[in-house]
């Protein structure tokens, strides 16, 4: 198995709501377990910057998917690589909401990956948003510990 590692952008169509996000969350940490997937998904302001880990040919094909579902549209892939070791193993999915907690340390974790205040993953380049996905999934392990 080749460990791979995929990051990609979106913008969620009108009207999705983030109680449904949570219900395709429930679906998304049952099948990915199963696929030996792991990531993380942060949405905030109708984006979302998702990390997805795992076999390289189940997280192409998991993403060929994704970039068909009518639920978001202009997906953008940021970076794609072979890598040796998770960074969210903990996790099937876990998702994360942007505008839940806006704190003065999120707010400087993405000035420092993102040089802006404001969330718009999609001005990211790959390093950017694989740091700031890092730094954000642990601020949440601290939080939960």
């Amino acid at each position: 198995m080749t460990l791979f590692r995929l990051l990609y952008v979106s913008v969620a169509r009108p009207g999705l709501e983030y109680d449904r996000l949570t219900d395709i969350l429930r679906v998304a940490v049952e099948r990915n377990a199963e696929a030996g997937l792991t990531g993380v998904l942060c949405f905030g302001g109708g984006i979302f910057v998702q990390a997805l880990e795992g076999d390289r040919t189940v997280v192409n094909r998991l993403y060929s998917s994704i970039a068909r579902d009518p639920r978001h549209g202009d997906c953008q892939i940021l970076d794609g690589r072979s890598i040796t070791t998770r960074d969210f193993a903990e996790w099937s999915m876990k998702l994360i909401g942007w505008d839940d907690v806006p704190t003065a340390s999120r707010r400087a974790l993405l000035l420092r990956h993102s040089g802006s205040t404001a969330f718009d993953p999609r001005q990211m380049r790959g390093p950017q948003a694989i740091g700031f996905l890092r730094d954000l999934a642990a601020s949440e392990r601290r939080a939960a510990a």
